[in-house]
């Protein structure tokens, strides 16, 4: 009798552990995943805002060297009249400064791998997710998900599948191996 209980608790123990470890398992795929999504939301994020990304680059100001003289007060009078050294830089607006042109460089560089990709690739469609990532984030003069499925002889739904398509592989550029989402199944 004393083995049978032992058996019959051996198999509850294992049963119990599988569980567990099953359900582990499953918080740790949600996980994953939760982290992918969050990087794609992320990647679109950075293409949604990309040209004020470049503008804050090319705009910002933060010490007297970067000013523009005219219009009447400059940054040293304003700064003097605080009673404040004239050469004073505003450190968060240069870290800033820094920092957004260091991640807009990166979007760069993986943009362009990007498009060499695409235009190695033997799908048409390669090409054309390039296209629209182009012209509705990075062009300077936009066009519209309307326009661009006009041009391109689409539904709108596809453009917005094209954008899906390239932010996937653009999230691995941008991200890494932490833009990926592996599954572990």
């Amino acid at each position: 009798m004393a083995n049978q209980e032992l058996k019959l608790e051996s198999a509850m123990l294992k049963e119990i552990t599988n569980f567990v470890i099953d359900r582990l398992r499953e918080e740790e795929a949600t996980a994953a995943k939760t982290k992918h999504d969050k990087r794609k939301a992320n990647t679109k994020l950075l293409l949604r805002k990309y040209r004020s990304l470049v503008d804050h680059c090319e705009s910002a100001i933060y010490d007297t060297e970067s000013i523009d003289q005219g219009g009447g007060y400059t940054l040293a009078d304003i700064l003097e009249s605080f009673n404040t050294d004239a050469n004073l830089e505003i450190e968060s607006i240069r870290q800033s400064a820094v920092r957004t042109r260091i991640i807009v460089d990166h979007i760069d560089m993986m943009i362009d791998l990007y498009k060499i990709y695409c235009d190695r690739s033997p799908k048409d469609e390669d090409s054309r997710r390039y296209r629209v990532i182009y012209w509705l984030y990075l062009a300077d003069e936009p066009k519209t998900v309307s326009d661009l499925a006009k041009e391109e002889y689409l539904d709108k739904r596809t453009i917005y599948k094209d954008v899906d398509a390239a932010v996937e592989r653009l999230t691995a550029l941008l991200f890494g191996i932490d833009g990926l989402y592996l599954s572990k199944k």
